[in-house]
């Protein structure tokens, strides 16, 4: 019997998968921990438990601006290159700048931008991959700044709310101010997918399925006209996904869906049935035909609304084969951050063919093409420990708010790994906060469990 067991013997709920437990994310303790000593009265006292709060309410400034792009809609709104400093001093006021590396999430993304930062000068063009590695030591950033002042568990659902408060503004955005890949297109993005990232709409798509956990875990605890509005707020979010045409999208939503309601209730498991089916009817009725012919086309167009979407396939398709070619003519450390497109252009020009200009869209190969295989796993490996280190506190930990939390963000990263399938979002973006969440999470967690241990008979 595991520390974890002993510890609740009665009280700790049954397994509800069949995973093994592993921790090895953060760290718990193994045994029972003896009473600390008292220390000696020449060592210096750490500084009240509150003050990193400041830091912690401007850390969710930063987020909301950070996860609803609104600063790209506004050129002049520099919110990030203000907040940035004035976080990066308050770790270091807090003594906090090595609390990422205490999870296994943080040492990967360390190590993986070093990695990046190694890539550059073997770069294709050296000039293009350091922009890539500025936003890349950016999206780190961001990590140390969520393992630094989200210490508790209250802290972790304050950020679940204003992810939540991001996304939904973002889908009332996109009606609002509307935009797309291109003119004419009956596809909806939030702004030109040339200046603006949710522009495109594949994207959009993604950072809406990805807040519908958060929004879910919010609405669940909030109480009377927060908890209406974000059970409101469900609807612009399902629309705007419905109006993207985003087949990635659907796909990561239904497989969001589908975990979810593994772990559900009863109760629960209706109420999304019967909700997902009312939202299938209206979207049929409801969504132009060019998009509901969209996302029923992969390979064969039937009429011309579906040949744009067959021929976005097969172009992915393409693109992602030929990401695997670089990959293998460029093992070690690729053909540089952020240079695919050049490299694959002008290995194609060199033969007489013309390149196809287009980045990998997906992020896994887009990582093994231009930072080599080692990259790539440093990347995997702490994706994956983002969901794995989440197991053990969403099966077993003994509040169900905490098992609740932790299956909201798993599903947040089972999501936005679908979409890395089909997007190049490897160096910044989305990914980096439902990481930065989880470690955070994970920290805390690990935390409130090990003095509950302390105090059980």
């Amino acid at each position: 019997m595991s520390i974890y067991e002993s510890a609740y013997p009665k009280s700790t709920p049954d397994p509800v998968d069949d995973y093994t437990i592993d921790t090895g994310s953060v760290a718990l303790a193994t045994e029972p921990v003896a009473p600390a000593r008292q220390q000696p009265p020449t060592q210096r006292k750490p500084r009240g438990p509150e003050f990193y709060k400041p830091f912690h309410f401007l850390l969710l400034v930063y987020l909301y601006f950070y996860c609803s792009r609104i600063p790209e809609m506004v050129p002049w709104f520099h919110i990030g290159l203000l907040l940035q400093p004035i976080l990066l001093v308050g770790m270091i006021m807090t003594g906090t700048t090595k609390a990422i590396f205490k999870t296994d999430i943080g040492r990967m993304m360390t190590t993986f931008t070093i990695w990046v930062a190694i890539c550059v000068p073997f770069s294709t063009w050296r000039g293009g991959s350091y922009q890539i590695f500025i936003l890349a030591l950016q999206a780190l950033g961001l990590l140390f700044f969520m393992a630094s002042f989200i210490r508790t568990l209250e802290d972790c659902y304050r950020v679940f709310y204003v992810v939540a408060l991001a996304i939904a503004t973002i889908s009332i955005l996109s009606f609002v101010r509307g935009g797309g890949m291109r003119t004419g297109d009956p596809r909806l993005g939030l702004g030109s997918a040339t200046a603006e990232t949710l522009g495109d709409a594949n994207l959009l798509a993604l950072y809406l399925v990805v807040g519908l956990p958060f929004l879910w875990f919010s609405a669940t605890y909030k109480k009377r006209l927060v908890k209406i509005g974000l059970i409101i707020a469900v609807i612009p979010i399902l629309a705007a996904v419905g109006r993207t045409g985003s087949r990635m999208g659907l796909l990561a939503l239904a497989a969001g869906t589908l975990f979810f309601l593994i772990f559900a209730t009863v109760t629960q498991r209706a109420v999304v049935i019967i909700g997902g089916v009312i939202a299938l009817m209206l979207a049929v009725t409801m969504l132009p035909h060019v998009i509901t012919e969209r996302f029923t086309t992969l390979f064969q167009p039937e009429s011309k609304g579906s040949e744009e979407a067959a021929a976005s396939a097969e172009a992915r398709k393409a693109m992602f084969w030929r990401s695997v070619e670089i990959t293998m003519e460029h093992p070690l450390l690729g053909v540089g951050p952020g240079e695919f497109m050049d490299a694959e252009a002008a290995e194609d020009m060199a033969v007489g063919k013309r390149g196809m200009w287009h980045y990998t869209h997906n992020a896994y190969t887009e990582l093994s093409s231009e930072t080599g295989i080692i990259g790539m796993v440093l990347f995997l490996i702490a994706f994956w420990r983002s969901y794995r280190g989440l197991t053990f506190f969403r099966s077993r930990f003994p509040s169900h708010k905490v098992r609740r939390a932790a299956l909201c963000i798993q599903m947040a990263v089972l999501v936005s790994g679908i979409g890395a399938f089909f997007l190049s979002i490897a160096y910044s973006g989305i990914l980096y906060p439902i990481m930065g969440i989880s470690a955070a999470f994970q920290l805390a967690a690990a935390k409130q469990y090990k003095e509950l241990q302390q105090t059980a008979p």
